[in-house]
């Protein structure tokens, strides 16, 4: 019985080419993405390496410039054509090259998801809404709708990895538009505007100076400036506490979306600094409403005026001293 063809697709291209063997025969300096086709023993090379998506420094006249391949190989086939989602050179970004054949032809196609949001509207990288390091995911189709799933940062390291998910549009010609990080998901549209919600699900968070590198690069791990993902154990209700720390002067917090046309409170728990957290529904934006917070703080209620949409987002920015650690917040 024939059995269909099996592909392997694999790669690694750092700026300079690193040299492997693959399957003991063959050394392949790698200069970008590859395929290799398969014996029906799945172990055999029948044909390959096909080099499919260029590295950096190679791209020029091809269509990858600026998005070259760097690692992180998934493919999938819809319809006729097939989609090779990979992470670029620029690590924070997953981007797409589709063909009509499984080992050739492949055309860089766009970028699915950065996580810091950059490129979505036109967006530069000194605008991150988010602290950028490595992404890694794939593309999944769930009853008709398709998400892309890739990973946001803690902990102030590139190896400690916030696994996420966004629902991402395809139009009638194949083409994905690029997804915006949010903190609803897999929720399919705005989270309730009631309940508890932990601040780990924050989807901007930077410094007054911006969201940078700096964090994830472990030698800048003490006395940072910037705020960060982490967890000390557990919280008063016994669960994983997942939280914001080292929130300063000038830094925010970004949440999106929740339904606010009947939310008429919110309940903020913090610990340590010594000012006010100013909540507003956009990320410069005139603050709705304040919460004092201190040394001795825990929860702080603050009343939300009316009027606000089905689809707000919330960002919660720190003024004062110190530094505030941000647990939760409650909408009422």
């Amino acid at each position: 019985m024939m059995m269909d063809q099996v592909y392997l697709y694999f790669g690694f291209a750092p700026n300079n080419p690193i040299t492997s063997r693959v399957a003991d025969k063959h050394k392949l300096e790698h200069k970008g993405a590859y395929v290799v086709a398969l014996e029906d023993d799945m172990t055999t090379i029948s044909a390959g390496p096909r080099l499919i998506v260029p590295m950096a420094g190679t791209s020029e006249g091809t269509g990858f410039e600026g998005h070259e391949f760097f690692e992180a190989s998934s493919i999938r086939k819809i319809g006729d054509t097939y989609y090779f989602v990979y992470s670029s050179i620029h690590g924070h970004e997953l981007c797409y090259a589709t063909s009509s054949h499984p080992a050739e032809g492949y055309r860089f196609a766009g970028v699915l998801i950065s996580n810091g949001d950059i490129g979505l509207d036109g967006r530069a990288p000194k605008d991150a809404l988010n602290y950028t390091s490595n992404n890694h995911g794939g593309l999944v189709e769930i009853a008709g709708q398709w998400y892309i799933f890739y990973h946001r940062h803690t902990h102030r390291d590139q190896v400690s990895r916030q696994a996420a998910a966004e629902p991402i549009d395809i139009d009638e010609n194949g083409r994905f538009t690029q997804a915006e990080m949010t903190s609803s998901g897999l929720h399919n549209g705005p989270l309730p505007g009631v309940g508890k919600y932990a601040a780990r699900i924050a989807c901007v968070l930077q410094s007054a100076a911006g969201a940078k590198p700096v964090p994830y690069l472990s030698l800048f791990r003490s006395h940072s400036a910037h705020p960060y993902f982490t967890q000390t154990g557990r919280d008063r209700e016994g669960n994983g506490d997942q939280y914001i720390a080292n929130l300063r002067d000038g830094a925010v917090a970004g949440f999106k979306y929740f339904d606010l046309k009947d939310t008429r409170s919110i309940e903020i728990d913090t610990r340590g600094g010594s000012g006010d957290l100013q909540i507003s529904t956009e990320l410069n934006g005139v603050p709705l409403a304040s919460v004092r917070v201190s040394d001795s703080s825990g929860r702080s209620l603050a009343e939300l005026p009316p009027g606000l949409s089905e689809s707000s987002a919330l960002y919660f920015r720190y003024r004062g001293k110190g530094a505030v650690d941000f647990h939760a917040f409650t909408l009422g």
